[in-house]
């Protein structure tokens, strides 16, 4: 569609919405343009026929208009929606979270830890984005034009066994064993299960990320690319093991009882 016409639609709308009351300087103001530009434009449209002057100032559309209006309107809305098909070409605005301080305009590395997504300029991966918007070390930014894919490897589990009340609960956990664990594994995520599970992360001073809809929870967080430290009360374990198998999850299960390792 022409510029002349979507102008000429401009105006024909106006007249519609205000006809037979509207002054040129009305529609200049309301279309942003010049007064000699909307007299140009009116004698252009009674010149063919698509509206008719009732003298001062006064306008209204002739049949031949309205059909044209409409004419255009269709148009115009194809012509819109083309547009909107294109825009929803673009790849959308992501966020992350700076892996250092990062500017906007910068092109960044693209990488997944503990299940988030990471943009680094000195952790080069094969994917990179543009930052939109920058930010600190440990904010979310704004990144867009990601390129490559980001790899990311299905977590793996590991199952700690602390011993049911029946047999000591947590009094009879061997805690320098699940420390080691802990210690060895600090970007894994905790998962506690079970009453006694819960109490031992408490005496380690851990807070559990994953306490409810546990099995659950660890899968999605495996497909996220996490890996996991779940503490698992008594005969729990073999509910966990048996999830684990069935998802094709990596495991290793470590008995914490005391004495027992």
């Amino acid at each position: 569609m022409k510029k002349r016409n979507i102008t000429e639609l401009q105006i024909l709308s106006e007249i519609v919405r205000k006809q037979p009351h509207i002054k040129q300087k009305e529609i200049a103001d309301a279309l942003g343009i010049t007064v000699q530009g909307v007299s140009e434009h009116i004698r252009n449209l009674l010149k063919k026929g698509y509206i008719k002057s009732r003298g001062r100032g006064k306008y209204v559309l002739t049949d031949k208009g309205i059909r044209v209006l409409k004419n255009w309107i269709s148009q115009f809305r194809d012509y819109l929606e083309e547009v909107n098909r294109e825009i929803y070409r673009y790849k959308d605005i992501w966020p992350a979270i700076a892996y250092e301080d990062i500017e906007e305009g910068d092109r960044v590395y693209l990488f997944m830890r503990r299940g988030l997504l990471y943009a680094s300029k000195t952790v080069k991966t094969s994917s990179t984005a543009e930052v939109v918007e920058g930010g600190r070390e440990g904010e979310d930014i704004a990144i867009t034009n990601i390129e490559g894919i980001i790899e990311m490897k299905r977590g793996k589990v590991i199952v700690v066994k602390v011993p049911p009340r029946v047999n000591g609960g947590s009094k009879n956990v061997n805690y320098c064993l699940v420390r080691e664990v802990l210690d060895k594994n600090r970007d894994a995520v905790v998962a506690s299960m079970g009453t006694v599970s819960y109490v031992v992360c408490e005496k380690l001073g851990v807070i559990p990320e994953i306490r409810f809809a546990v099995l659950e929870g660890i899968v999605k967080a495996c497909d996220r690319g996490c890996d996991i430290i779940c503490l698992v009360t008594g005969r729990m374990t073999e509910r966990v093991v048996k999830v684990l198998d069935s998802n094709k999850i990596k495991y290793t299960v470590l008995d914490a009882t005391r004495g027992s390792y």
